[in-house]
Formats: C-alpha cells, sequence, structure tokens
C-alpha cells in the first residue's frame, strides 16, 4: 500500500548544540514534513534557538518531565513519540538522537521514496555507525557534514516505521502487536526483508558498500567540542576525566571506511540558509556559536579535568591522571559489623554483597540487567522474601546501596530476592520480566515454603504486578498503583514517566495478578484520592485492606514515624496480622502532629470547620493523659 509522503521526525534534545540548525536542515533535504522536539519543561521558553524555530512553525515543542538521566529520557520520549506516531497515518516516523543522522547512499531519494523502494516496507531498521573525532582538529562550533569521517559500527539501529501501526517503540525499533490485522514487511539497511521474529537483523551489514541506508552517530567534530558540549549536561551526567579519556581514545583511533555524511550538500546549505532567515534564528545560532566557542576558552584556562583529557589523548598526561579516581563511601561503623570484608585499598562491600561474598557465610547471587539489578541471599532455605525499589532508590547509584527493607529482612533471617532499579520505569522492562518469569519456571519460588513480595508505590505495583509468579505467596503493598495504562486509569496525572512506559508487557494490570495469592495486604490512606481509586479496582478474597488515614501517599513513614512499621511488617511475616491487629496498633498514630495537622485539613476541606476546631484541643487532652 502506498501511503502519502509525511515524514515525522522526533528527538529529545536537552540543550541545542550549535550544530543542530544543520541537523535539522539535513533532515529536511530527507523530506521531513514535521519535527517534533521534546524538550525538559523547565527548559521550555529558555532556550532561544528552540524558541526561534518554534515561532516559525519549523518545529513542534513539547515541553515534558524528563528523567534525570539523560540517556533514560532518549528512551522515554522515543515512547512519546510511538504514542505520536500511531495516532497518525499516510506516512512515516523516525525517532533520532539529536546527534545521529539517517543517511541514505542514493542522494536522489527522499526517506519516503526510500521505504516504497524496498518493497513498500512498513519497518526500515537502519544500522548505527559511531563517528570518529580527529583529535588535533580544533574546536569547530556550527556545522560538521562536510567532514570526512571514519566509522565504527555500533550494533544498535533506528527505524522508520509506518505511522499508525505500532502502539510502542524503543529508540532502536518499533514493539508491540500490529494494530489492527495487516502483516508488516520489515527490512535493514541493505532493504532485505527481515524475517518473523523481527530480530537486530537490521544492525548487520557495511555502512556503505550496498547498503541503502544507514544512521550516522556524530558525538562532535572535535574533541574540545565534544568536551564542551558534555558540559552542558547535568553535573551529575559529567563522566570523570578516566572515562572522558576512554571514551575519546576510542573515538580517536577509530578505524574503517571514511565516509562524507551529506550526499546532497548544495540541499543542506541551501535549506541552513533559509532557517537562518527566519526572525531571530540567525541571532540565536550566533550566539550558541559564541557560547560554545568562550566556554570552550574557560574549559582551556581554568578546568583541570578539560586539560587533562587533552594532555592524556596528547600523550602528555603523567601516569596517575589516567587512573580512576577512587570513591570515598562513608560508612556508619553502627550498622555495619567490624569484620565485614573489606577489598584491599577499598572501600567496605555492601553488606548484602558482603554475605554472599567468598568471604561470606550465604550463598546467593547478584545478576545485573540493563536497566535493573537482581540479588538473591540466601538465609532459610524455607522462607523467601522478595522486594522490589521505590522511586526514591533510583538515582542512588552509590555502591552502599541497599535493597529495600534489607535490615528488617536479614534480622528476621529470610532469604532475600531484591530486584533494584536505575529508572523510574515502574519494572515494565522485558529483560526484567523475562527473568523473573524464568526464575518462576525454574521453580526458584517454588522451592519456598513461605514467599514475601512487598515494596512502596512503584514498588508495592510491582509486588502485585508479579504475585502471580508464586502462587501462594503473601503480599505486602504500600500505596500500589494497578497500573498506568492511560486507557484503564486515565484519571491517574501522576508519574509521568512512569505512565510513557510499555504498558502492553505482562505483569502490567494488577487486578489480573493476586487470584492465586495466600493473603494480599494492601495499606493505603482512602483520604488519598489517587491511590483509593487504585485499590478500587483490586478484587479479591484474599485481599485485606488496611487504612492509615491522613498519611497521604507515605504509609510506610507514616507508620514508621509512629513506631509502628516494624511491628506491622513483623505481624506479616509471622503471617499474624488481621485488621484487628493492625486497627488496634494504628491508634497510635494519635501521638503523631502529622495525623493531627492533616486531619485539620482534611476536616476543612470537608467542609466540617466545627470538627476541625476540636482537633488540637483533643490532642493536647490526650497528651496530658499519657504524661499521667
Amino acid at each position: 500500500m502506498r501511503v502519502g509522503p509525511r515524514l515525522l521526525l522526533s528527538a529529545f534534545v536537552w540543550k541545542p548544540t550549535s550544530a543542530f540548525v544543520e541537523w535539522l536542515a539535513y533532515h529536511r533535504t530527507l523530506g521531513v514534513t514535521q519535527t517534533v522536539i521534546y524538550v525538559d519543561r523547565r527548559q521550555d521558553g529558555k532556550e532561544p534557538l528552540l524558541d526561534a524555530l518554534g515561532a516559525a512553525g519549523v518545529i513542534d515543542i513539547v515541553p515534558v518531565a524528563v528523567d534525570s538521566d539523560i540517556k533514560e529520557e532518549i528512551h522515554n520520549s522515543a515512547i512519546r513519540a510511538a504514542r505520536m506516531e500511531a495516532a497518525e497515518t499516510g506516512g512515516y516516523g523516525l525517532y533520532l538522537a539529536p546527534d545521529e543522522y539517517f543517511c541514505i547512499s542514493d542522494p536522489s531519494q527522499s526517506l519516503p521514496a526510500l521505504m516504497q523502494s524496498c518493497g513498500d516496507a512498513d519497518v526500515l531498521c537502519a544500522p548505527v555507525h559511531l563517528a570518529g573525532i580527529a583529535p588535533k582538529r580544533p574546536h569547530i562550533p556550527g556545522g560538521l557534514l562536510q567532514h570526512a569521517i571514519s566509522l565504527a559500527g555500533t550494533g544498535t539501529q533506528r527505524s522508520v516505521t509506518r505511522l499508525g501501526l505500532f502502539a510502542s517503540r524503543t529508540p532502536e525499533r518499533p514493539v508491540g502487536p500490529v494494530q489492527g490485522d495487516a502483516d508488516s514487511v520489515w527490512v535493514n539497511g541493505d532493504g532485505s526483508v527481515i524475517p518473523a521474529p523481527q530480530s537486530l537483523a537490521g544492525a548487520t551489514g557495511p555502512a556503505q558498500a550496498g547498503s541503502k541506508a544507514s544512521v550516522l552517530k556524530i558525538p562532535a567534530p572535535s574533541v574540545e567540542t565534544y568536551l564542551v558540549h558534555q558540559q552542558a549536561l547535568p553535573a551529575k551526567q559529567h563522566p570523570s576525566v578516566a572515562v572522558h579519556t576512554a571514551r575519546l581514545e576510542v573515538l580517536a583511533s577509530t578505524t574503517g571506511a571514511r565516509w562524507t555524511v551529506d550526499m546532497r550538500p548544495d540541499a543542506t546549505s541551501a535549506e541552513v540558509s533559509a532557517l537562518l532567515a527566519l526572525p531571530d534564528v540567525a541571532a540565536a545560532q550566533a550566539a550558541l556559536c559564541d557560547t560554545e566557542t568562550v566556554t570552550r576558552e574557560i574549559l582551556r584556562n581554568t578546568s583541570p579535568d578539560f586539560q587533562a583529557v587533552i594532555a592524556a589523548l596528547n600523550g602528555e598526561a603523567p601516569a596517575k591522571t589516567m587512573e580512576p579516581s577512587k570513591p570515598v563511601i562513608e560508612t556508619d561503623e553502627t550498622s555495619i559489623a567490624d569484620d565485614d570484608p573489606r577489598p584491599e585499598g577499598g572501600a567496605k562491600l555492601p553488606r548484602w554483597f558482603a554475605e554472599i561474598h567468598t568471604s561470606g557465610d550465604n550463598q546467593g547471587f547478584y545478576t545485573r540487567l540493563k536497566n535493573h539489578a537482581v540479588s538473591f541471599v540466601e538465609r532459610d532455605p524455607a522462607r523467601l522474601v522478595v522486594t522490589f525499589d521505590n522511586l526514591s532508590s533510583v538515582n542512588d547509584m552509590s555502591a552502599e546501596r541497599e535493597p529495600w527493607a534489607y535490615k528488617f529482612v536479614h534480622d528476621n533471617g529470610f532469604s532475600h530476592l531484591s530486584v533494584m532499579a536505575r529508572r523510574k520505569d515502574w519494572f515494565r522492562d522485558p529483560q526484567l520480566i523475562t527473568y523473573l518469569q524464568k526464575l518462576s519456571s525454574d521453580g526458584f519460588f517454588a522451592a519456598f515454603d513461605k514467599v514475601i513480595l512487598t515494596g512502596t508505590s512503584m514498588g508495592g505495583f510491582a509486588a502485585l504486578a508479579f504475585a502471580s509468579l508464586s502462587p501462594g505467596a503473601t503480599v505486602i503493598s504500600f500505596n500500589p498503583q494497578t497500573t498506568l495504562e492511560e486507557a484503564l486509569v486515565p484519571w491517574e496525572e501522576r508519574f509521568a514517566m512512569g505512565r510513557a512506559r510499555d504498558w502492553s508487557l505482562p505483569h502490567s494490570d494488577c487486578a489480573f495478578e493476586i487470584d492465586d495469592v495466600q493473603k494480599a495486604y494492601v495499606i493505603y490512606d482512602p483520604f488519598f484520592t489517587p491511590d483509593r481509586r487504585h485499590v478500587e479496582r483490586l478484587e479479591s478474597d484474599k485481599l485485606i485492606l488496611l487504612k492509615t488515614w491522613c498519611s497521604g501517599h507515605y504509609s510506610p513513614v507514616f507508620l514508621r514515624r509512629a513506631g509502628l512499621l516494624k511491628p506491622l511488617m513483623q505481624h506479616a511475616f509471622d503471617d499474624t496480622l488481621t485488621p484487628a491487629v493492625f486497627y488496634d496498633m494504628i491508634r497510635a498514630r494519635r501521638a503523631l502532629p502529622w495525623y493531627r495537622k492533616a486531619l485539620i485539613v482534611n476536616l476543612q476541606a470537608r467542609g466540617h470547620d466545627q470538627l476541625a476546631a476540636r482537633v488540637t484541643p483533643a490532642f493536647r487532652k490526650l497528651k496530658r493523659e499519657r504524661a499521667e
């Protein structure tokens, strides 16, 4: 089926570089008819170049809440782009990073024409190649496409996809079932059909000879420019001198086919001129180039890291400059035993890892997946606790990071399987899901007489969502979401990063995962509407709802401050937690100033001002009675 000439290009831009205008112009010459740029909503209106291009109607700017990890945000925006593409028809969609260039070997072809020449393909998977960087080339702000560049394959790809065909995508490829009944035709970079199931075959093949299409990733035209661009990233994203140097040494030593990216330089040059002629664009571009030049001068004169990287690449750095700095990890000596294993010259091992280290006393394993880590410590062969991280743990990349509830599980002597996350994805990751499913099918959970799954918020969702992997398990879930699939919970407006995930994956709706549990304790605040609405979606005779009034979305913190969290968890671990036991315990919340203040606010919001006025005197009376 022939389609129209529409071509939607999408990208996430943290901060535009001086090469952005050329990137935009180049892709417009390939037939791009609409460009959607996702930006950090905190930067919306603060980037003159993007603002000028947006005002001229050349790009559509979409402000979004962003992840602190820029690489992760690129993935998030690919999912956003897929939602846009799924709602459109009559053309194709392409998602790239702003340093990636889609290359067509035939300069006379547009990208839609390329798709039609490949048998009217629905998906074209083009291999990504990394451009080397000339180590001694001077700083060059602005365009970079006319340079001859050495290439190295990356083993990844980018995909052009027919609009309206797929509901989701990764940066590499569309995912999920085809919308409708039609079979989809996939081809790789040389135009060959990729047979089902469509694997990463599109990442194979040469970049040039015999290839119809590929993608070239150009980090920067020079080492200095690369370091200037890195400086614009959030501080926590700045690599060390050793990491910078190692990366740049690879890029500087890249060998292979020498290739000029732009096969239609006259058309690109004319398009650049047309963009610069738009109101305020030329001034914004000039200011951006000037800023990069000034930044380079400042770094060159004042930054030891900048100087060390340049010197190292020129073979002038002393050996010690090349050694990665060893992290200084402060430890709480009251909570870590004096005989914990300590690698010579390094920090103490994390407590959980020390247990399964060769010098430890327990068996176990640690598996590092792409976006998650799974650790297991075997203490009791009959009892297992499975914990899932919450949002507050995601950005903790320290070596001493512990799984959620580690100390409590350790003190109870239970075996512990922990799922640690490094992104806010609600565990919507095919690799992780497959890993946990395999543990289940291999009989890992069935080997234990008692299994408890627990977590809070994102982790509370996971405890419920993966409960079906261990029939007969007990679940302790604090403030869970049941799903973030928009069609099922259209009223959920929190957790933008989570809502942007792929909710077509298995274990995505807790309402269908708890039929075979022994018990599912769900602890929540019924006054907090979003959490209450999620809980109302759950139906099971195994469900035990425990209400922590006036705690908001922070039931574990609320209970801990009331001195109730450990007793509650202990009762659940011992299988003695009942509603009667819980509600007798929860009376202790009356000693919390948090509860008093929240109760007043809640009563006032419901129009009970007279009752609200009686709260503080009642609490003071109760306090006096306890003191007597």
